[in-house]
């Protein structure tokens, strides 16, 4: 039962929309909506469908002030935010920065795969939201721009 938990919560915090364990005898397929994270497989003859319970997976929304004229960049899913393409270089974007749509502007880590997070609107970086390095949740803004 740990170890369902434990796939469970690791589904909802990385944000992956599928996923398929097996060990031994065991076989469990979690498939996730946005707002609940449910195993799909028959359960094996040795456990009872009560023993096991749903956990949400609880999208902590981050509800920030933001005016009209801004846009909010937000994580894709859970990992770490990177504001290098590698230690010692320079960031994607600073302050002040105009940015267009698509533009790379920064990286996400999550379980050693590294992804591009890319700008969803054109604007001017007005202020980073997300540390180097930072851990952060899926949809936790990381950087706001005018």
């Amino acid at each position: 039962m740990d170890r369902i938990r434990e796939a469970i919560e690791l589904a909802g915090r990385s944000g992956v929309a599928e996923m398929e364990l097996r060990d031994g005898e065991i076989y469990i397929r979690l498939s996730r909506s946005p707002a609940v994270a449910v195993p799909s497989a028959p359960l094996p003859q040795d456990q009872s469908p009560a023993a096991i319970q749903a956990i949400s997976a609880s999208s902590s929304t981050i509800v920030e002030d933001v005016r009209p004229s801004e846009h909010l960049i937000s994580a894709p899913a859970y990992g770490i935010f990177h504001q290098r393409p590698a230690p010692g270089s320079p960031p994607f974007v600073t302050v002040g920065d105009k940015v267009e749509k698509g533009q790379q502007v920064g990286l996400m880590e999550s379980m050693k795969v590294f992804s591009a997070i890319e700008a969803d609107a054109s604007g001017t970086i007005m202020e980073l939201l997300a540390s180097d390095g930072e851990e952060v949740d899926a949809g936790a803004p990381l950087l706001r721009l005018q």
